[in-house]
């Protein structure tokens, strides 16, 4: 597995792991249901010099809430505040705006940012966790990424496993067995399974207990298994994540890719960002990429089989 993907992937989840689950509501009675939308970025541009233009939000029928104006789940950073700068919100679409973006080190301005970028490809935000997740690697100069960078990976959402764009009211549908699903314990448990409290750790016991496909199951074997390295979880979100990648048959894992990839949770081997330490020690600082968000996401959740 990819480490980097790993990696961002880990944010998605853990992110999505935050969202509330919602019923889906429609603001304007009078339009049908199949016009509704998980969230809406329809921005206007003001005056292109100044850092007061905001991007205004159109009201529309939603699943739980739109994007409106800087309202992205990000706030302003207040090393900012009282400077002079170009914001994200009014910078050039072209290398030249990205870098004095980027320059910022600012993941509200990225932010602001990209969703411009996406909007001038056409496309609308349907999923706001995917969104950060996306920011997160762009947000700052240390990150020694492009603005053609971007554009490409923007472009390339739509094919890819997990797309998180598409074009409102519709939202292309995610690969429902790595994109945020959680295994779901079965009534009957299949022949040759292990109990998670006393599966051996090894490559027979991580299998018979991923035999199961049931995440509660996985976390227990998991939580042995980081006990016995000496580690404790200092990010349960992180761990959350990485669980996900391990609980069934159909992930296609290992138990020396367990056992190597919690030896990277420790370390915190670039891409990733440690979130195990040591029994009896500081858990590990967290480098910049690490995902956290300002503020937390609006409470809202999309749910797994689209709004329409």
């Amino acid at each position: 597995m990819n480490v980097k993907v790993l990696a961002t992937l880990l944010f998605l989840v853990s992110a999505n792991d935050r969202l509330e689950d919602e019923a889906c509501e429609v603001t304007e009675p009078q339009v049908p249901a199949s016009s509704s939308a998980l969230l809406q970025v329809q921005a206007s541009r003001r005056d292109s010099n100044s850092n007061e233009a905001l991007l205004q939000g159109e009201k529309a029928s939603m699943c739980s809430y739109q994007l409106s104006g800087d309202q992205d789940g990000s706030q302003p950073c207040a090393s900012l505040l009282g400077k002079k700068y170009v914001s994200g919100r009014v910078a050039s679409l072209s290398e030249v705006g990205y870098e004095q973006t980027a320059k910022l080190c600012c993941h509200h301005e990225m932010s602001l940012f990209a969703r411009r970028e996406i909007e001038r490809q056409g496309f609308d935000v349907c999923d706001l966790s995917d969104l950060h997740g996306f920011v997160h690697w762009y947000d700052c100069d240390n990150d020694i990424k492009t603005y053609a960078e971007m554009k490409k990976e923007i472009a390339g959402v739509m094919a890819s496993t997990c797309p998180w764009l598409g074009r409102l009211p519709d939202c292309p549908k995610k690969d429902p067995v790595h994109c945020g699903r959680v295994a779901e314990c079965p009534a009957k448990l299949p022949a040759g399974s292990l109990n998670a409290s006393t599966a051996p750790h090894s490559q027979a016991g991580y299998a018979g207990v991923a035999l199961r496909c049931c995440h509660r199951d996985m976390e227990e074997f998991i939580r042995r298994e980081i006990d016995q390295q000496g580690f404790h979880v200092c990010d349960e979100a992180s761990f959350k994540g990485f669980l996900h990648w391990f609980d069934c048959t159909d992930d296609d894992q290992t138990y020396k890719q367990l056992t190597d990839g919690l030896v990277i949770a420790r370390s915190g081997l670039p891409p990733m960002c440690p979130w195990l330490g040591g029994v009896g020690q500081a858990c590990p600082p967290k480098g910049h990429n690490c995902p956290v968000v300002e503020v937390a996401e609006p409470t809202a959740h999309r749910r797994r089989t689209a709004c329409r």
